[in-house]
């Protein structure tokens, strides 16, 4: 009988941002990839660059020696972790961690970074290969491909939402918005709490009487559930303006 052959795991979001995380570190020192590898006498300039590109999966102890070059510790390179509930699913029970070549559970939805997912949900193009973070069981009856995870940063949205909750949404593909709670993209958009061009807030539309015939103003609130937020408030804007990408649906609990 022939051996079993496993899957080595491999998560490549991780690894990216392991990589990024080190550049920055280096670029801190102000020293070039070249420079590093001389100072090191042990690692190679290819060796570097592979690391700081998320390529592969580096030994502890080239970890330790890229370290030690940067006069930091190995906890250090991993500050990025700190805050950032998407590399924690190793203690999180809710979610099948993606193994390359591994089925896709049954029931279970992927789960992405919002980034990703505003991405790759917000094309009228067909879905890119992205990759998940890992799989969390959302109890669907049928395993539809419009459904994602995700975790939500920030305050805006409590008590509806809390800091760190992960969340289930399905794409938008057409219907009422009014009142509902939407991941949205917007020209000019700019989140308060996070820094990035997407927000998830209630839709409210509301349009004003007509002042002429010529007159099509429409006011697009996106409120938030906490009253300390301010709600956005976009003048004029027609429906095609704002990009609603995804429908909240609810919170995955533990």
């Amino acid at each position: 009988m022939g051996k079993t052959k496993t899957t080595r795991y491999k998560n490549d979001l991780f690894l990216k941002s392991l990589g990024q995380h080190c550049r920055q570190l280096r670029k801190q020192k102000g020293l070039s990839i070249d420079r590093l590898a001389k100072e090191s006498d042990k690692l190679s300039p290819g060796t570097i660059d592979r690391l700081e590109r998320g390529l592969s999966d580096s030994q502890v102890l080239v970890l330790l020696r890229y370290a030690e070059v940067l006069g930091c510790s190995l906890l250090d390179l991993f500050a990025f972790l700190k805050d950032n509930p998407e590399h924690s699913i190793y203690k999180d029970s809710r979610i099948v961690p993606y193994e390359e070549g591994a089925a896709r559970p049954a029931r279970h939805v992927p789960l992405y970074p919002l980034k990703v997912a505003a991405g790759q949900f917000g094309s009228s193009e067909p879905f890119n290969e992205v990759v998940p973070i890992g799989w969390v069981d959302a109890s669907l009856k049928t395993d539809n491909i419009d459904y994602f995870a995700a975790f939500v940063r920030g305050e805006s949205m409590q008590p509806k939402i809390n800091d760190g909750d992960l969340c289930l949404f399905r794409r938008y593909t057409g219907g009422s918005r009014q009142g509902h709670i939407f991941l949205i993209q917007a020209r000019g958009l700019k989140n308060s709490e996070t820094g990035e061009s997407f927000v998830i807030k209630k839709y409210v539309r509301q349009t004003p009487s007509r002042q002429s015939e010529d007159d099509d103003m429409s006011i697009i609130h996106l409120v938030s559930e906490n009253p300390k937020f301010s709600p956005i408030i976009l003048m004029g804007a027609a429906d095609d303006e704002i990009q609603v990408i995804a429908e909240f649906i609810k919170i995955i609990k533990g």
